[in-house]
C-alpha cells in the first residue's frame, strides 16, 4: 500500500515581488492620510474590488 501526496509543494520565493506595486495619485489622497495620520485619526477605505485601496496603503506605508 501507498501514499498518495493530496497536495503539491511550491517554493515560496519564486513569488517575491522584485518591484513595488505601481500607484498613481489620482486626487488629494495623500495629502488626506497624512493629515489623518498626523491627528491619529482612524480611516476607513471602501470601494468595489480592485480600486487599490491596498495598493494605496502599501504605497503610503
Amino acid at each position: 500500500m501507498t501514499t498518495k501526496s493530496l497536495y503539491k509543494s511550491f517554493i515560496i520565493e519564486e513569488y517575491q515581488l522584485e518591484e513595488e506595486p505601481y500607484y498613481v495619485p489620482v486626487g488629494d489622497e495623500v495629502e488626506l492620510f497624512e493629515a489623518a495620520y498626523k491627528q491619529k485619526l482612524p480611516l476607513i477605505f471602501k470601494g468595489p474590488t480592485g480600486c487599490g485601496k491596498t495598493r494605496f496603503v502599501e504605497y503610503m506605508s
